[in-house]
């Protein structure tokens, strides 16, 4: 199922540990274009519910006893056809990525991801865009002084080195926001951070900053 522009997006959550799964629940209840239409806390019960139901979305938990996120993933588009997936884990290694998207999965999220980042997720997916968590990203696509120096000894994350890059190109947050698919106030955050981090409290010590260490 698709939905228009006159209809939310239809949510299945399938997630065994009924804490999270309700709390995703009332998480996105009030969100005004989602629509929870099901939730269901074993794996085993998802292709007979995705094929009544009907959901634009699935919500999808890694780890679960009967059937895991990965084969489910696998099952759900054997079956039923390629379907709009988002999974979301506690592992960030990139062989389980890479296996999610060899299985039909749209998109891949830590559990710890913030409410605004999921719902860039959600809204991204159920566009048929691809998500997966930038701060999954392989950290070998920085240059070795990159790992070295920012992720190490500044404790700067690769999405925080992303934002000083478009700082030094000049770009303000809402614009930064709208070019890496993130709230403005996500941004906000992360430049505060980034200026705590990094001891500094003005975008050109910033900006001298990543001139300096060649961003």
């Amino acid at each position: 199922m698709i939905q228009s522009a006159q209809h939310p997006i239809s949510l299945l959550i399938i997630d065994d540990h009924r804490l999270f799964n309700d709390g995703l629940r009332l998480m996105l209840t009030d969100v005004p274009d989602l629509h929870i239409v099901g939730q269901l806390y074993h794996s085993r019960e998802a292709i007979e519910q995705v094929r009544l139901l009907q959901p634009d979305l699935l919500i999808i938990d890694f780890n679960m006893p009967d059937i895991d996120g990965l084969e489910l993933t696998r099952q759900l588009t054997a079956t039923l056809g390629p379907q709009r997936i988002l999974i979301v884990s506690m592992y960030g290694e990139n062989r389980h990525i890479e296996e999610f998207r060899r299985a039909g999965a749209s998109g891949y999220m830590l559990k710890t991801s913030s409410k605004d980042e999921l719902l860039t997720a959600i809204r991204s997916v159920a566009r048929r865009t691809p998500y997966f968590d930038p701060k999954l990203a392989d950290e070998k696509q920085f240059s070795n002084h990159a790992d070295d120096v920012f992720l190490k000894k500044y404790k700067l994350s690769p999405r925080e080195v992303e934002i000083i890059r478009h700082i030094k190109m000049g770009l303000s947050s809402p614009q930064i926001a709208e070019k890496i698919n993130l709230s403005q106030h996500t941004v906000d955050t992360h430049r505060k951070n980034i200026h705590a981090k990094l001891g500094i409290s003005t975008v050109a010590e910033l900006v001298r900053f990543a001139i300096e260490m060649n961003l």
